[in-house]
């Protein structure tokens, strides 16, 4: 896998949207059905298994995740792999079912760090800026 890869654990929104994520943390407001719905209609090429686990791949990315729900709400997204920063928003937004994903609360792994998703995000590399990307995003 290349150096760029990350594993995180991903939550809903922060409470305290003025303090860095902590472990003060609230489910994905959506359901698991929902997000695999959502996951079958928008990333064709997504493989998403009933236990939630899921993988999107191609030749420039690679993502490998668990579904963790209870409670008719998704309570963590475990994600790893690696791929830009866009390719990631968009998969996050797609299981949220918003674009509102901002303030979404990050674990680093396996550093055990918080961060909101926009800081996170920008630590993974940007999209390809001459526009070579698949019709999968």
């Amino acid at each position: 896998m290349p150096t760029d890869s990350f594993h995180i654990y991903l939550y809903g929104p922060h409470p305290h949207a003025d303090r860095l994520p902590s472990p003060d943390t609230t489910p994905i407001p959506t359901s698991f059905e929902a997000a695999g719905q959502r996951l079958h209609q928008s990333l064709p090429s997504i493989l998403f298994e009933p236990d939630g686990s899921f993988a999107w791949a191609s030749k420039d990315y690679q993502v490998v995740g668990m579904i963790y729900d209870a409670a008719m709400e998704i309570q963590y997204v475990e994600i790893r792999g690696h791929c830009d920063a866009s390719r990631l928003r968009k998969l996050v937004e797609i299981l949220a079912g918003t674009t509102q994903i901002d303030q979404f609360a990050v674990m680093v792994l396996p550093e055990r760090q918080w961060k909101n998703f926009q800081s996170f995000a920008i630590s993974l590399p940007a999209s390809d800026p001459n526009g070579a990307s698949d019709s999968s995003v």
